[in-house]
């Protein structure tokens, strides 16, 4: 849903950028860029093949990113499982 808002036909990213980029610090242009992509089987995937039947799937590569709804999400589960572990 993020995506769309920002990533839309009416292209709302690009105007903000147009009219605040000076003011947008690097890493989130950069992390905004990521998210973009997130999830885009053009910009790389994983190839599974089943040893039984052959078939093959595609599974679009996540960007990972701190801003990304789906990637932010599991990255905050994975340190907060390392942090309860540790306590």
């Amino acid at each position: 849903m993020l995506q769309t808002i920002f990533f839309d036909k009416h292209q709302n990213w690009a105007k903000f950028l147009k009219n605040h980029g000076r003011r947008i610090r690097p890493v989130v242009k950069k992390e905004v860029a990521k998210f973009e992509s997130c999830g885009d089987i053009r910009k790389g995937y994983r190839l599974f093949v089943c040893e039984g039947c052959h078939g093959t799937k595609l599974i679009a590569l996540k960007c990972k990113g701190k801003f990304c709804p789906t990637c932010a999400v599991g990255e905050s589960q994975r340190w907060s499982d390392l942090v309860a572990h540790d306590m």
